[in-house]
């Protein structure tokens, strides 16, 4: 036992580069659990953590004429436990590359808030004339601190310089490179100068029970209207979530997937490793049992060359997997604005470094290494190595430079001489194809998706206010140059039972909007209201056509019938709620307390062409600025919604590229395994005049017809896999559009044997360096 124990780790430490191939599999495999499973957990306490700290209002609402008397009326009402008032604008600003969107908001004292606390990071807080960026604005534009920014509200109006006097972080907030605007600070002097007004505009409430956050908005709103105090649209906080959160629990769910995807091939890489050592060591285990060794002696021996190759995989994977993790939560809580945990590692970290490392690695060697241990004495002291193929046996001749047609014939019967071994490559190559053409198939189907969301609301424009703006604006809009068509709508957020949905109002004849009836039609003007569901709405709610639904608006109660149902799963960045409403303006309007009065106006312009698009929203700012307009060209709104989807293709890229490595670890592991096993083999063929491109042609040919094989595998298994990863990825987000482009499938089996080619020329390389004289005097 104690020889055979010297001779396993004499064999550790002389097969370095198949171990090291075998340690780098094992490493990927651990390092994605670990990461995975560190992001996971601390993305779950930076939630926590921003929550308790951050201090996030429950409510917000756009007024005017906020005083102090009406902060302290709000903070006296029933579930009211903090109030705050500040004054925001949305405004535009650049540093001479450009102009974009920014939301300014003017505090008294930066650091010292009772709600949405802001962080400063860097440099100091702004005072006259300076401005406080949040650190994301860096993904929009260059800027640092003391240089100028200008801000103006529209092409045309009087310009405002400041100066960048240091970065913020802001709980909650999105990234500016996702939201496509910039989050600054100034004083608020400076801001109500800016805004044109004598007094804040913004009011935030906290309240003690968030079950009850929509009925207290409600509430406050008719007692604010009684007092002449006219509101725009409450913003109510769900406090189960954050914005951002159903986006990221698709990507952790997705790249959860896809570690343990590697895990698994780095346990077949192992298992390929220590099968190929006990098939090189038969003579030796059959002359230890004929001296009387047992069973579980020489299968513990073995069993310990594999728990030392997934020992040092598994210690390498952990720390890798705990600085990767921390990176990609590190990156992802930033960009939703959360507050990152300090670093812990936690025991389920360690369980599942261990479980994945160590025990799969063990578990893929017991049985094999076992039966080889129980086998008879005489057989394995036979030692017959490697036999012919079956089929008439291969006639070598001497080999010249012309002998292509032999020299591609070894390649594929090696191949086929090894079955297991073969099959476990395939199964590697198999995985890696299938994990990338399902991520092609995500992208291209998210995408596709979006494009035709997009293109149901036929507006090319929003236009949004402060406040409520009477509908006949909309004629006013069409006298534009390059208007074609202005139309009202107002939106707000309502309650059907417990769940939580969008209500949309607009024209019920005719509307840019262009629904996709599935059941029924379009509302008309009835009594009841009639409403139309977006499907995944009425899946949730089980609802069906002509049944009668209870809306709950901002406290309003209104009895509703259901009369349609349309195929719309779009969304928007950060959006918690669930499907939509559509009904008549004039109802949500109602609902509301809005009258004639509308919130957002659609436009669809005489071009579509962003430039273009562009001129005509900035013409709509400079022509009606004493509304306070806000623009949003679509392009740009679904510019927003590709750059969140390119973080989740990107991040699904990387982790393709580390299952990617695996595979090409395993492949590069079972042809210098096969190289072990044939030195002697390559030793005659090179006395029988073969060079050493026949070599490396023979060994790129064998890995190359594996890797054929496999990539076709791949490809047949990708497709369900894709579908599959499509429809998880939709049941988290919204209804995707499956779609898979040929190229993907060509790149995907292209890419697949181009690395392998390449992986292939290097254990090549290795066979062309074999020395006849050293080899065939073997034994």
């Amino acid at each position: 036992m104690q020889t055979l124990l010297r001779k396993i780790l004499r064999d550790f430490q002389q097969r370095r580069l198949r171990n090291a191939l075998t340690i780098l599999g094992v490493l990927l495999g651990v390092t994605g659990v670990v990461a995975m499973s560190l992001t996971v957990r601390e993305t779950a306490e930076a939630q926590r953590l921003t929550s308790s700290s951050a201090r996030q209002a429950d409510l917000a609402v756009f007024s005017r004429g906020l005083s102090s008397t009406t902060l302290n009326l709000v903070t006296r009402q029933p579930n009211v436990v903090a109030a705050e008032t500040r004054t925001v604008l949305f405004t535009r600003f650049s540093t001479g590359e450009g102009w974009f969107d920014i939301r300014l908001t003017g505090v008294e004292n930066l650091t010292n808030r009772t709600l949405d606390v802001i962080e400063l990071v860097e440099g100091a807080a702004p005072g006259p004339g300076e401005i406080a960026l949040d650190r994301s604005t860096q993904e929009l534009t260059p800027v640092r601190i003391g240089s100028t920014v200008a801000l103006r509200e529209a092409p045309g109006s009087e310009i405002t310089y400041l100066t960048i006097s240091g970065f913020t972080r802001t709980a909650g907030t999105l990234g500016a490179g996702l939201q496509n605007r910039a989050t600054g600070y100034t004083t608020t002097r400076d801001a109500q100068q800016m805004a044109g007004l004598g007094g804040d505009n913004y009011l935030l409430v906290q309240v003690q029970d968030a079950q009850r956050a929509s009925q207290t908005s409600g509430d406050l709103g008719r007692l604010l209207s009684k007092r002449g105090v006219a509101l725009g649209r409450w913003d109510v906080r769900d406090p189960n979530t954050f914005v951002g959160a159903r986006e990221l629990d698709t990507l952790l769910f997705l790249l959860q997937a896809f570690s343990w995807g590697g895990a698994l091939l780095a346990s077949v890489i192992v298992a390929n490793t220590v099968i190929a050592v006990v098939n090189e060591e038969s003579h030796q285990i059959g002359i230890l049992k004929s001296l009387g060794a047992q069973r579980w002696q020489i299968g513990a021996a073995y069993l310990l060359y594999a728990l030392l190759l997934g020992a040092v995989g598994t210690l390498l994977g952990f720390l890798a997997g705990v600085i990767a993790g921390r990176n990609l939560s590190a990156y992802l809580v930033a960009l939703t604005g959360l507050q990152q945990p300090p670093l812990s590692i936690a025991p389920r970290e360690l369980l599942l470094a261990a479980v994945c490392g160590v025990g799969m690695t063990l578990g893929a060697v017991a049985v094999p290494v076992w039966r080889r241990a129980g086998g008879r004495v005489a057989p394995l002291l036979s030692a017959p190595g490697i036999r012919n193929d079956r089929g008439p046996a291969m006639r070598l001749r001497r080999l010249s430079a012309a002998s292509v047609n032999v020299v591609l014939s070894l390649g594929v019967r090696n191949a086929r001489r090894r079955p297991l071994r073969s099959l476990s490559t395939l199964i590697v190559v198999a995985v890696a194809v299938a994990t990338l053409l399902a991520t092609h198939a995500l992208s291209a189907s998210v995408n596709g998706t979006v494009d035709r969301l997009y293109a149901l609301y036929g507006a090319d424009g929003w236009i949004t206010y402060q406040r409520p703006v009477d509908v006949r604006y909309a004629r006013q809009l069409e006298q534009i140059e390059g208007v074609e068509q202005a139309e009202a709508w107002t939106g707000g957020t309502a309650n059907i039972g417990s769940t939580r949905t969008d209500v949309w109002g607009m024209p019920s004849v005719n509307p840019l909007y262009g629904y996709r009836l599935t059941e029924g039609r379009w509302f008309q003007q009835a009594n009841p209201p009639e409403i139309v569901l977006t499907s995944n709405l009425a899946a949730t709610l089980d609802a069906t056509l002509e049944e009668t639904l209870v809306l709950d608006m901002n406290g309003q109660v209104r009895s509703v019938r259901v009369v349609g149902i349309v195929n719309d799963s779009s969304t928007y960045l950060g959006n918690t709620a669930t499907g939509k409403v559509f009904m008549r303006r004039e109802d949500v309007s109602a609902l509301r307390g809005l009258g004639t009065r509308a919130d957002v106006f659609a436009v669809k312009l005489t071009s579509s062409d962003p430039a273009q698009v562009d001129r005509i929203l900035e013409r709509i700012e400079e022509q009606t600025r004493d509304y306070s307009p806000t623009t949003l060209a679509a392009y740009v709104d679904q510019r927003s919604a590709r750059q969140a989807i390119n973080v989740l293709t990107r991040l699904l890229q990387l982790m393709v590229f580390a299952v990617a490595a695996t595979g090409v670890a395993g492949i590069a592991n079972t042809l210098l395994v096969a190289i072990t096993e044939r030195r002697r083999e390559f030793g005659v063929l090179r006395t029988l005049g073969a060079l050493s491109w026949h070599i490396v042609t023979i060994v790129v040919t064998e890995g190359l017809l594996l890797a054929l094989i496999g990539g076709l595998c791949g490809l047949a298994l990708g497709y369900p896999v894709a579908q599959l990863a499509v429809a998880a990825t939709g049941a988290q987000l919204f209804a995707l559009d499956f779609v898979i482009h040929p190229w993907s499938v060509a790149s995907a089996l292209g890419i697949g044997l181009a690395i392998v080619g390449v992986t292939a020329a290097i254990p090549g390389a290795i066979a062309a360096d074999v020395r006849p004289t050293q080899v065939l005097r073997y034994e």
